[in-house]
């Protein structure tokens, strides 16, 4: 193995740390959407607010170190796959920077604050630009619930291809 052009194992352990509270994430928000009734639904919201906090900072942390580490070089991918899969994995952390960001927008711009399992509540005073509260919502709910999703199964095909036709 080239180790020039492989992940280091923190990296490795930051993809799977923030792959696995994403798909935590997509699926509280779904569920909430889901939800029977609207007190199961507040709970699951609440939950994932709450979780969300904790998927700023690690999400925070994993563009930082993706952006100082940079994406090591895959000299035996032609160029179409170089092209394809850094598009693939540029646009995924710009979602998830765009959902932690315009998630805490859109609660702060009506007035709420993040409630963190009732252990301390994050607030920051944003009523007064409550005229982009709905975009914000917007941008989050499509990112969330169609791009990401979208941006996902593109990664997980790529994965899968190269993990099954690109071995040496």
């Amino acid at each position: 193995m080239e180790t020039h052009s492989r992940y280091s194992g923190l990296s490795i352990l930051n993809h799977w740390v923030t792959a696995i509270l994403v798909f935590i994430m997509l699926t509280l928000g779904l569920m909430a959407d889901e939800a029977p009734d609207r007190s199961s639904g507040g709970y699951i919201m609440d939950v994932h607010i709450a979780l969300g906090f904790f998927v700023f900072i690690v999400v925070a942390w994993r563009v930082t170190h993706r952006l100082w580490q940079g994406f090591p070089p895959r000299p035996e991918a032609g160029a179409l796959e170089r092209y394809a899969g850094g598009l693939t994995h540029r646009l995924l952390l710009v979602a998830l920077v765009v959902l932690v960001v315009s998630g805490p927008l859109y609660l702060f711009t009506e007035g709420e604050g993040i409630d963190v399992f009732g252990w301390f509540e994050v607030y920051i005073p944003l009523a007064r630009f409550d005229a982009i509260h709905e975009p914000a919502e917007t941008v989050h709910a499509v990112t969330g619930g169609t791009l990401l999703p979208i941006l996902i199964g593109i990664h997980f095909a790529g994965a899968l291809y190269h993990y099954l036709m690109q071995r040496h």
